[in-house]
């Protein structure tokens, strides 16, 4: 690994860490995106695992609300998995070069879904439902481009959740992917003994990230700066998803 590219891993975990910090979502997205301009997106999956899944453990177990989240959502989740699982087993795709442009794809739309706000009302009586689909969908994406967040972030949204469950609801969903996502990453020989100690060692980055998060949610207006990541990322995933073209 060349320094140039250990400058990119450091920067892009920093940057994702302010993220999370800041606001609590969009760590994987913008971890990845950076990456990508210098790392193989194989690689940059590998190395998100460890991070994501230690922050993600913290989210979904602060707020007290762990245990009666888990049940509302546990179709969901389960589904997810089976999504990432059977994606990852049966396409083979997961972090080959044509990936990075679906990649984009899949930042641009989360980042347009939340940069604009739009959040439809989904009425709990349709989560019967609605909760394993949207798991599934979701394990699929994830398992494709190795990013969780689509679609099951906005519909998460739509359903009118507090604050802090919301959050620790994200946190349960994340988590979960992430966990399946990385068994997924061992079976096709991605996740790596190597890229397991760059992917801990990105720990350091990834936590100074999140300290200085914290600090500029407490001193900044929270959807200011979520407006400025989200067009940054939207610019982003466009630039990624032109090599569609």
């Amino acid at each position: 690994m060349t320094i140039e590219q250990i400058l990119v891993i450091a920067l892009a975990f920093t940057v994702a860490g302010v993220a999370k910090g800041a606001i609590g979502i969009g760590m994987p997205p913008i971890a990845i995106g950076i990456m990508t301009f210098r790392v193989p997106l194989a690689d940059a999956l590998a190395l998100l695992t460890i991070p994501t899944l230690l922050t993600n453990i913290n989210q979904a177990f602060t707020g007290g609300h762990f245990r009666p989240l888990l049940r509302r959502f546990r179709s969901m989740a389960v589904m997810s998995a089976i999504g990432v699982l059977g994606a990852g087993f049966l396409l083979g795709k997961l972090g080959s070069p044509s990936m990075i442009a679906w990649l984009g794809v899949v930042l641009t739309i989360y980042a347009a879904i939340a940069l604009f706000a739009w959040r439809p009302v989904m009425p709990i009586a349709h989560e019967y439902w609605g909760n394993p689909l949207v798991g599934l969908a979701s394990g699929v994406v994830a398992g494709i481009t190795g990013m969780a967040a689509v679609p099951f972030l906005p519909y998460m949204q739509s359903l009118q959740l507090t604050r802090n469950d919301l959050v620790q609801g994200l946190g349960i969903m994340f988590l979960v992917i992430m966990v399946a996502l990385a068994v997924a990453l061992v079976q096709q020989n991605i996740f790596t003994q190597d890229n397991a100690l760059g992917s801990a060692l990105a720990l350091a980055p990834t936590f100074l990230g999140v300290t200085i998060g914290n600090r500029i949610r407490h001193a900044a207006s929270p959807e200011t700066f979520r407006k400025i990541f989200l067009a940054g990322m939207l610019a982003l995933g466009l630039n990624m998803a032109s090599g569609l073209l």
